[in-house]
């Protein structure tokens, strides 16, 4: 499938999809992400998967030097799981951030520590990992 790429940033590719997959719309905020901080997107280099307690399949999110392909799917060797309700992991992927990690001084900053917190939404991976990952995609 078509990508989109932007001058200096890594390709933002949609690969597989499946039927009620959220793919296509988790790449609009990954492709957003990568475009505005390219040199972090070129240099994370792991593979994330969000793993939804509702019945959408999961999404993997491979991050490449020059390719960054999100695609409806299991992870082969994620590095980086994050899984939860799709409410919960939307609002922690669009959190604002201090640090790489969700804001104590903003209201959805608070509510995604406190999903956190509570293992609402749980992350299974290095918190270094998951700041990076949330440092590249943040809005």
């Amino acid at each position: 499938m078509p990508g989109f790429s932007h001058p200096g940033a890594p390709e933002v590719r949609l690969g597989a999809l499946a039927a009620g997959g959220l793919a296509p719309a988790i790449m609009a905020i990954v492709e957003r992400g990568v475009t505005r901080r390219p040199d972090q997107a070129r240099a994370l280099g792991i593979e994330v998967e969000l793993r939804m307690e509702e019945s959408y399949p999961p999404v993997r999110i491979v991050f490449e030097a020059d390719l960054v392909l999100v695609e409806d799917g299991p992870g082969r060797s994620p590095a980086l799981q994050i899984s939860g309700a799709l409410p919960d992991l939307v609002a922690l992927l669009v959190t604002p951030l201090v640090g790489g990690v969700p804001s104590p001084m903003n209201a959805r900053g608070r509510a995604a520590l406190g999903m956190l917190a509570s293992r609402r939404v749980r992350i299974q991976g290095g918190l270094g990992l998951l700041r990076s990952f949330l440092g590249v995609i943040r809005l």
